[in-house]
């Protein structure tokens, strides 16, 4: 082999061995960024971008439900949220009356403008709401636990609880 083409030859090898390693650079950089915008949870540090309709923007902070009598899993976060946060809001869409027994306690809001803004979201929703009608956090419930977890951790920041 003449030493013109092995010498590109190795040219070749270096820019390689380059490019792989700046994608390997790259990728621990974006799993640095995934770690240092994560809560402790895991989940991403960001706010949500949602803002309720102008009846939340009374000054106040709020832990506000949004749930469905529909859902199982929703009368049961509504239940479980009336007994440790009386005082709290319920977001629906449905008819007031239908929470009736189900929300005691609980402030029921029967809002369509509101409720579009998170409608592509999946119920029970439990967000901690301030003065504007900006949503500041929100949670997704899986577990009963997390209404608990989520109103010991927001009641410091809520007049209502």
């Amino acid at each position: 082999m003449s030493p013109i083409i092995a010498y590109h030859v190795l040219v070749w090898l270096a820019i390689v061995v380059l490019f792989c390693a700046l994608a390997a650079v790259m990728r621990e950089v974006r799993l640095l960024r995934g770690m240092v915008m994560s809560d402790g949870k895991g989940f991403s540090a960001t706010r949500p971008e949602i803002a309720l309709g102008p009846g939340f923007a009374d000054g106040r902070t709020r832990i506000v439900l949004a749930a469905d009598t529909g859902c199982p899993l929703c009368v049961e976060a509504t239940e479980r949220l009336s007994r440790r946060a009386p005082g709290a809001t319920l977001l629906t869409h449905e008819d007031v009356a239908a929470w009736e027994g189900l929300a005691a306690g609980l402030d029921v809001v029967r809002d369509r403008e509101s409720w579009r803004a998170i409608s592509h979201l999946a119920p029970p929703m439990l967000m901690r709401v301030d003065g504007t009608g900006q949503a500041g956090k929100l949670v997704l419930l899986t577990r009963m636990s997390e209404v608990d977890e989520m109103v010991a951790e927001w009641s410091a920041d809520v007049a209502d609880v």
